[in-house]
């Protein structure tokens, strides 16, 4: 990797990478083998570095004020070093190809970065993860889905018994969208099924459901802006749901209320 290569792979293990760019370091992780290895090799030298610190802060003298500015910088450095919400772990980059092409179920974890976005500061998880799912699969021509014509039956059976709880595909017709297909994702919070959708101008539209969480309240339909796309968001008592779409085309927030009354 060059230089700048680099500086956006740092910049990705610490959480502080957009969608949009996290979504190009996994793009290149994923068709570069030689990138993956040294991806690995920094994501474990970073760990390291990490504990070394935090054990050299905690085994000093204590009774010196360099001992304790060196204790709070450690501290700092493993923070910065072990971000909340990290993108991918080593054990995704080493094995989630396999699994993505054996079975489906794509381990995410690039889009995790709950709070990026230019109007919320509270975006939940799962949002985060629908729209990358939605920039990685439904915006991909070539093969968007796993299951598609009479396979989405025995799928939707399928994600139903994954998510614990029953998931189908609302017909969009009303909005001249056709159903391409549906995958079902794994992502930190667990599976979730993506319904991509097409317009008559061919614009790419995604559905996702995850089980709602019995600890979580329930809340209202709500629309924000990311770039080049928006998402509308809201919860049942049973699944948490996610509609993503391109700004210009159909309008989301106008699908995302009428999903709303149907379901």
């Amino acid at each position: 990797m060059t230089h700048t290569a680099t500086i956006d792979v740092n910049a990705y293990l610490d959480g502080e990478l957009g969608p949009e760019e996290a979504a190009e370091i996994e793009a290149r992780l994923a068709r570069d083998s030689e990138a993956r290895i040294r991806f690995e090799a920094l994501a474990r030298h970073k760990d390291h570095l990490g504990e070394a610190l935090t054990e050299l802060a905690a085994s000093g003298p204590v009774n010196l004020k360099t001992a304790r500015l060196e204790k709070r910088l450690a501290a700092a450095l493993h923070r910065r070093m072990s971000p909340r919400r990290s993108f991918a772990s080593v054990a995704w980059i080493r094995h989630g190809f396999q699994i993505a092409a054996s079975c489906a179920l794509v381990a995410f974890g690039w889009w995790g970065h709950a709070n990026w976005s230019p109007r919320s500061s509270a975006v939940p998880a799962y949002v985060s993860e629908a729209v990358g799912a939605h920039r990685v699969f439904a915006e991909d021509m070539v093969q968007p889905v796993e299951f598609t014509g009479a396979a989405l039956a025995g799928a939707t059976e399928w994600f139903s018994n994954k998510i614990g709880t029953e998931v189908t595909a609302p017909d969009l017709s009303d909005f001249d969208m056709t159903l391409v297909g549906a995958r079902l994702l794994g992502t930190r919070e667990g599976p979730m099924a993506q319904f991509i959708y097409e317009d008559a101008l061919g614009e790419r539209y995604s559905l996702t459901l995850a089980r709602h969480p019995d600890d979580t309240p329930i809340a209202p339909l709500q629309v924000i802006d990311y770039p080049e796309r928006e998402a509308g968001y809201w919860n049942t008592p049973n699944l948490d749901f996610t509609f993503v779409g391109r700004k210009g085309g159909t309008s989301v927030e106008d699908v995302a209320a009428t999903l709303v009354e149907r379901i």
